[in-house]
Order: structure tokens, then C-alpha cells, then sequence
């Protein structure tokens, strides 16, 4: 198993490593382990999500905190040094999702119970300790690598978290805040004065990998060719082109000509929120978008949807016709045809202007 400690970087740098290394991974590398966390702290939405909609752009740009969109599903998240985040990169072997949480994430819960924290697998992704959540992860395909990420959770500051979310209200702000209190724990809330140090929780976690995968450990550094295209994710991941992509109709308050309705409906499905947001002009669906914190292989899966249903009349029937030849395609844990509908059905309209 070949092993980067980066230590501390850029947050740029935290979130663009392992899509370079995926990139540039091939059938006869070995797995690559990296460790690493931000300097800085900064927000990064899942692939899948619309991020005006799951983050507050005007307080992180005054603030400087930098947002970012990674090419790994799951939900917006704040990052910063309390996390010590973990990478895994390894040639891709067409597991699925589910495959490769199960099988995996037995060595983060191995890293913790070293630690003294009776943390457990709760699928489809989350590491919890009782009712609590110490570790979120997310896998995914990028180029020809299977990519699974997460982090050790020293510590996280919950308000932080709750700032930097687009919330309807501050009074929901608050209990946001009060929500994650309960809903998540770290190694320090668990252990107090008997937690590790930083060194010693990465080191249990690169064992248990390493006696996860019968494999020794060989230290490394970053390649030539992996630190240009890391230069490169840097760019890109957080450039606003790309974190606020397939936006430009979603926004409120634009101009829409008579008969034309943008719709807009949320539903919580067990693998996350799924959110569609569409437009119907003259009873035709002409561009749509399913969003949401969830995991779903191939990466361009919803792009699929899109240009599937675009179109087709905005009959919630023949759109379920239409979805459910798609669906056995996709490797999409906990999300099915019925949550997409289940959205669609109750959505509201957004804005309805002659």
C-alpha cells in the first residue's frame, strides 16, 4: 500500500489531491493511501448538488472561506484542521457503493476502537458511536480509479457548520446547530483528555488500512506528473464555473415568459435529500435538474436524466415510465424512481411571470 502523509496544505490543495491521483491511476499501481489536512478552513459541496441552494456564497466571500465542489457525491460540509482526512485511491475494480463501504470503512472503525471509541458501520456510509455520527465518507469512480474518502473527526465546530449553510431563518440556524450537537461526535467529545494526538490517530488509521488489505506499508511523496495535475484540481474544483454549474435558470427573481413555470420539490429518501428543480414551458419539461447528497454511479448519472426527460410533457406518469428504463443503469444506494417522484410531486412553483 503505498502511503502520502501530507501533513498540512492549502485547503485547495486537501480537496484536489486524490483527483489527481485517481486520474492518474492505473491497472498496475498499487492502492495509494493519503492523509492530509487543510491549513484553512474552507466548504465543499458534493458533485450532485445545486450549491446556491446548500450554501451561503455572500458570508463565505466576505469571509474569504473558499467553497468547492468535489467530484465524490454526498453533501455540503465544512473542512478545516480538526479533520484529518484520509483518501483512498486504488485502480478501479467495478465494486459498488455498497461493496466498497462495507468492505472498507471496517478500517476508520478499526482506527477509532484503537482509540477507545466503540464506533460502528452504519450503512449505507456513516461511521457512528451510538445514536451519534463521528465520520461521514463518500465513494465514487474518477477516471479509471475507485476513490473512497472520509476523515477522522478530532474535533468540529458545529457553529461554524451552521454559519455557512443557506438556512431559511436564523431562528433555524439555531436549531441546526442544537441538531448537529446531537447528531454528531468527535474524538474529543468521546475520550476528552485521553484522545490522541494527531500523529498517533493517523497512525492506527494507515494500520488498520494496511491489515485491511494484507499489505505493507511503503511511504511516499507526490510524482512530477501527480503535483501538475493536483496544480490543476486546485484550479478547478474551486473555480465558480464549475461549483455553481447548471445554475442559470435556478435562480429566483429571473424573467419568464407566459407559460412558462419553474417548479421546484425536496423528498429525504434513505440514501439523502433528493432535490428536482424544473421548468415547464407550455406543458413540455425543457431543462431539469435532480440534485442532492447523494452517491450515484456513473458520475454523470443525473446528466443522463436530463437530457432523458427533456422534452417529454410534464405528466408525472410517462416521466416514471421514462425514469424506471434508466434506473437498473445506475448504482445509486437508497434513492429509487418512486424519491425522484416523490419529489417531483410535491413541488412548488418558483416563479410563474408573464
Amino acid at each position: 500500500m503505498r502511503y502520502l502523509d501530507l501533513g498540512t496544505v492549502a485547503a485547495e490543495e486537501s480537496q484536489a489531491v486524490y483527483h489527481a491521483l485517481a486520474e492518474l491511476m492505473t491497472a498496475d499501481q498499487p492502492v495509494t493511501l493519503v492523509t492530509v489536512s487543510p491549513k484553512t478552513p474552507y466548504v465543499c459541496v458534493g458533485y450532485h448538488q445545486v450549491a446556491s441552494r446548500e450554501v451561503d456564497r455572500d458570508y463565505c466571500e466576505t469571509q474569504r472561506i473558499p467553497i468547492g465542489r468535489r467530484m465524490v457525491g454526498g453533501g455540503a460540509v465544512w473542512l478545516d484542521h480538526d479533520q484529518i482526512f484520509w483518501h483512498l485511491v486504488m485502480p478501479r475494480r467495478h465494486w459498488s457503493t455498497n461493496a466498497l463501504y462495507s468492505y472498507f470503512l471496517a478500517a476508520p472503525v478499526a482506527a477509532y476502537r484503537r482509540m477507545g471509541i466503540r464506533a460502528e458501520h452504519r450503512p449505507v456510509n456513516d461511521i457512528v458511536v451510538g445514536p451519534r455520527k463521528i465520520g461521514g465518507t463518500g465513494a465514487g469512480s474518477i477516471g479509471h480509479a475507485d476513490v473512497l474518502v472520509g476523515s477522522l473527526m478530532m474535533d468540529f465546530d458545529v457553529r461554524a457548520m451552521a454559519r455557512v449553510l443557506k438556512v431559511p431563518s436564523e431562528k433555524f440556524r439555531d436549531k441546526l446547530v442544537s441538531s448537529l450537537e446531537d447528531y454528531m461526535t468527535t474524538v474529543r467529545r468521546e475520550l476528552g483528555e485521553r484522545a490522541p494526538t494527531r500523529e498517533t490517530a493517523t497512525r492506527y488509521l494507515v494500520e488498520a488500512f494496511s491489515e485491511l488489505l494484507q499489505e505493507p506499508i511503503i511511504e511516499d511523496r507526490l510524482t512530477a506528473p501527480e503535483r501538475e495535475r493536483l496544480a490543476y484540481y486546485r484550479r478547478y474544483l474551486f473555480d465558480s464555473q464549475f461549483v455553481y454549474q447548471s445554475e442559470g435558470y435556478v435562480q429566483a427573481g429571473i424573467k419568464i415568459r407566459d407559460g412558462v413555470r419553474l417548479f421546484e420539490g425536496v423528498h429525504k429518501a434513505p440514501g439523502g435529500l433528493v432535490r428536482v428543480i424544473w421548468r415547464e414551458a407550455d406543458g413540455v419539461i425543457d431543462d431539469l435538474v435532480v440534485s442532492g447528497d447523494f452517491f450515484v454511479e456513473p458520475l454523470d448519472a443525473m446528466r443522463v436524466v436530463r437530457e432523458a426527460v427533456k422534452g417529454m410533457p410534464g405528466d408525472t406518469r410517462v416521466i416514471r415510465e421514462q425514469l424506471s428504463r434508466l434506473w437498473p443503469t445506475f448504482d445509486m444506494p437508497g434513492v429509487s424512481v418512486d424519491d425522484i417522484m416523490n419529489a417531483m410531486e410535491h413541488g412548488q412553483t418558483l416563479v410563474v411571470e408573464a
